[in-house]
């Protein structure tokens, strides 16, 4: 039985963890819970499966004790939780940068399966990350439903021989409409997917395509010049591998993130049944593909623009933008249109460098966090 620790359980993606885990409970002991603040949820959790570890990362719940049950406060609580509970596998379901440092105190603490959600990590911080990946022999399963497509299409294939790895996008809810009020109900409210607000926001705008491009590009080892993106709004097929000899390979389900989270859990080793919806065959007949309208999502054309470039800055500071001013959007503070105006502001006045340290990397987010702020109210 795998000892597991998620971070980030009362997020979208760490309640479907805990379905397959509560299918498969002869598998798997939960052994450590946490949430940004949602205590309730929190709660629940921990007694339905008898977990003694939590964290609460929100300050004002500093004082929050649950009986018989030891509690971790902060960020620091984070670290704290993974070298008491020493799991063998670790989710990192965190929204955000919040998601980098627990990621590598874990890596530095030898939990040697690491199942990632958290693709701002890699993001930000991809060079960084994959190196102590390498340096302390540990292994990182991707849970995104296109990485998961890649990874297993990837299997027992040598890189060398990929021509081009293509991810497909839902387009999101404004693919081929006109909306004219895009309000935070409107844009959260995804076609296909059961996602958090955040995740939502960014698949409106299609960053969270070019992102899930920088993940590809340091999951896999893979140059931005053979990553492409389709529009898919059926979203059966997650994504294809090209090989130089002309085959291609798909990875096709149920857009159940139930599914990848099942396969990162086994570890690419051991699948486990997740009572999820049977893929119907016949489906096949509905797909349809697209190519990304840049000047309809004009942010995913930026970004890539910015990563082809190779300077490691860049993805930083797109990041630390897009995640203040998405925050104000959801919370009613700015319209949808701003988070495009700024952050095309915000990265054309970036002067781009080379980066080389976490520290360096806070730093960039900081100050870049403050500009957005400066520009938001000046």
């Amino acid at each position: 039985m795998k000892k597991v620790l998620i971070l980030g359980s009362t997020g979208s993606i760490g309640k479907n963890v805990l379905e397959v885990i509560r299918q498969n409970k002869d598998k798997f002991k939960v052994v450590g819970l946490t949430t940004k603040g949602n205590v309730e949820l929190l709660k629940k959790q921990m007694e339905e499966f008898s977990v003694a570890y939590g964290c609460i990362v929100e300050e004002k719940h500093r004082n929050t004790e649950l009986s018989n049950k030891k509690i971790f406060y902060s960020k620091e609580g984070l670290l704290q939780i993974i070298e008491e509970t020493k799991p063998d596998i670790l989710v990192n379901a965190i929204v955000g940068i919040d998601g980098l440092k627990p990621l590598l105190f874990a890596i530095k603490q030898k939990i040697k399966s690491i199942a990632l959600a958290n693709k701002e990590s890699l993001v930000v911080a991809g060079h960084i990350v994959m190196d102590e990946i390498k340096k302390n022999k540990i292994k990182l399963f991707p849970i995104d439903s296109e990485h998961s497509a890649i990874w297993q299409c990837l299997k027992n294939e040598d890189i060398k021989n990929v021509e081009q790895i293509i991810i497909t996008a839902s387009g999101g809810p404004l693919f081929k409409k006109n909306i004219s009020k895009k309000t935070p109900e409107v844009i959260v409210s995804h076609p296909v997917w059961k996602m958090g607000k955040k995740i939502s926001v960014d698949s409106a705008t299609l960053i969270n395509k070019g992102f899930e491009c920088i993940e590809a590009h340091y999951l896999f080892g893979i140059p931005y010049e053979k990553i492409d993106v389709v529009i898919h709004p059926q979203v059966l097929i997650h994504s294809f591998v090209k090989f130089i000899d002309g085959n291609i390979l798909a990875c096709l389900f149920i857009p159940d993130m139930r599914i990848p989270i099942s396969y990162a859990l086994g570890c690419g080793e051991e699948r486990f049944e997740n009572n999820v919806k049977k893929f119907d065959i016949l489906l096949l007949n509905k797909i349809k593909f697209y190519k990304p309208d840049f000047k309809k999502f004009p942010l995913l054309k930026l970004l890539i623009d910015c990563v082809k470039t190779n300077y490691e800055s860049y993805p930083v500071v797109f990041n630390a933008a897009n995640e203040v001013l998405v925050e104000k959007f959801i919370n009613k503070e700015i319209k949808f249109e701003k988070i495009y105006t700024v952050l095309n502001k915000i990265i054309k006045e970036h002067k781009p460098r080379h980066v080389s340290s976490i520290e360096e990397i806070f730093e960039i987010d900081t100050e870049t966090r403050q500009k957005v702020l400066k520009e938001l109210y000046k």
